[in-house]
C-alpha cells in the first residue's frame, strides 16, 4: 500500500504487482513476483531465496512494475542484493502507454554488497504508476538479483503551503479584532474588522482593492462583499492571517472557499482547500462534490478527476447513494457500465 511520507503530499510505495519481466530463474524463490511488496532479503548481501533473479544472463533483462497510485515521481529506489551494479536504465511508463528513459548508466558495475540504489532521475511532468527496470548481467559475468523496489513521488504537482506555528499561533490574535483594524467588512449581514496591510500583501485581489484608486479603496464605511457567504469569508480571513483552516471544514463550504480563493488570488488557499476535499472523500460526499465541482464556475477539474477515480473505484457503493442520481447522465452511465462487466466477469 502507499504510505503517506512527512507531508500528506508525498507517498511512498513498493511494487504492487508486476506486469511483465524477461525472465526468472524459478517461479518462486526467485521469480519475479517476489519484487512485490517491501525487501524480504536487503541488507543481507548474497544469492538468496526472496529476490528476483533472471533465468538468462545477458544485457536484456528487465521487469516492469505497477505501483497502487500513481504519483508526480521524484525518487526510485532499488533494492539490490546481489552483485549491485547491474541496473543500467529505468524507464516510467508516460500517459501515451510508451516508455520514458528518465535514468540511463554511464557505466556499470560489478558490487560485492547490497545497496539501495537511487540514481539521479529526469522527473516526468506526469503521473506515473508503472516502471521498468533494464538490467545488465554481462559485467557480473553471473545473476544480478533485485530484492525490491521504492517509488517515491507527490499526490499533487505543487508543494504543501507552509505554516509555521507559532506565527500562526501570534496572527490568529488579529483575526477579526478591531485592536489597531483599519478597514471592516460587510459580508451576509457581518461585520468582520481587518488590516489593510496584511491583506494588501497576502492578496492581490485586495491590493488593488487598496491601492489602485478603486472605489473600495475609501474603507471610512465596511465594504460590502457579495458573493461570498459570511461562513466562508470567516475561514478565508482567518487563513490571510494564519495561513491556517480548519481541519473539520464541511466539504460545501471548502468548494465555496476554493472558487473564492480564486478570486481572491489565495493561492495556497486553494491549495489547501484542494488538499482537505480530496483527503477527505467518501462515499457520502464523492457525488456531492463532483455535481458541484463540474457544475459551478470555474469548473475544478483537478478535483473532478479525483473524485472521479474514488468513484470507479467505489462504484458498487456509489451506484446506491441517494444522491447517484445528481451524477451527469454520462457519468452514471459509465459507473453502471464498469460495475456491470466486473459482475460479469466474476461469474
Amino acid at each position: 500500500m502507499a504510505e503517506c511520507s512527512g507531508d500528506a503530499n508525498t507517498i511512498r510505495q513498493f511494487v504492487a504487482k508486476v506486469n511483465k519481466f524477461s525472465s526468472q530463474y524459478n517461479s518462486s524463490s526467485w521469480s519475479a513476483n517476489t519484487v512485490v511488496g517491501p525487501p524480504r532479503v536487503y541488507p543481507q548481501h548474497g544469492d538468496l531465496h526472496g529476490a528476483w533473479a533472471s533465468s538468462a544472463i545477458d544485457a536484456h533483462q528487465f521487469i516492469e512494475v505497477q505501483f497502487h497510485e500513481k504519483v508526480f515521481l521524484s525518487e526510485v529506489n532499488v533494492y539490490e542484493t546481489y552483485h549491485a551494479g547491474g541496473t543500467k536504465s529505468i524507464q516510467a511508463k508516460d500517459p501515451s502507454g510508451k516508455w520514458d528513459t528518465i535514468y540511463e548508466a554511464t557505466k556499470l558495475e560489478c558490487i560485492k554488497q547490497s545497496r539501495i540504489f537511487s540514481p539521479p532521475i529526469k522527473k516526468p511532468n506526469y503521473q506515473v504508476d508503472e516502471l521498468r527496470i533494464n538490467v545488465d548481467c554481462t559485467k557480473a559475468g553471473t545473476w544480478v538479483e533485485i530484492d525490491a523496489v521504492e517509488m517515491v513521488g507527490r499526490r499533487y504537482n505543487f508543494d504543501m503551503p507552509s505554516a509555521p506555528a507559532r506565527l500562526s499561533k501570534d496572527m490568529s490574535q488579529l483575526v477579526n479584532k478591531d485592536l489597531f483594524s483599519d478597514v471592516q467588512f460587510s459580508v451576509g449581514g457581518r461585520v468582520f474588522h481587518a488590516h489593510k496591510a496584511i491583506l494588501t500583501v497576502r492578496s492581490d485581489f485586495f491590493r488593488a482593492m487598496f491601492c489602485d484608486n478603486m472605489r473600495e479603496s475609501d474603507t471610512t464605511r465596511p465594504i460590502e462583499l457579495k458573493d461570498v457567504s459570511a461562513d466562508a469569508f470567516a475561514i478565508i480571513l482567518h487563513f490571510i492571517y494564519t495561513n491556517e483552516i480548519a481541519e473539520e471544514s464541511d466539504h460545501c463550504l471548502l468548494l465555496e472557499i476554493w472558487r473564492v480563493a480564486d478570486q481572491f488570488c489565495l493561492e495556497d488557499l486553494k491549495s489547501t482547500a484542494f488538499i482537505s476535499l480530496c483527503t477527505n472523500l467518501n462515499v457520502n460526499n464523492v457525488v456531492d462534490i463532483y455535481v458541484e465541482a463540474s457544475s459551478k464556475l470555474p469548473v475544478i477539474e483537478d478535483l473532478m478527476s479525483a473524485a472521479m477515480s474514488f468513484m470507479r473505484a467505489r462504484m458498487n457503493d456509489i451506484v446506491h447513494q441517494p444522491t447517484f442520481t445528481s451524477l451527469p447522465k454520462e457519468v452514471m452511465v459509465e459507473l453502471i457500465q464498469m460495475m456491470t462487466e466486473k459482475m460479469t466477469l466474476s461469474d
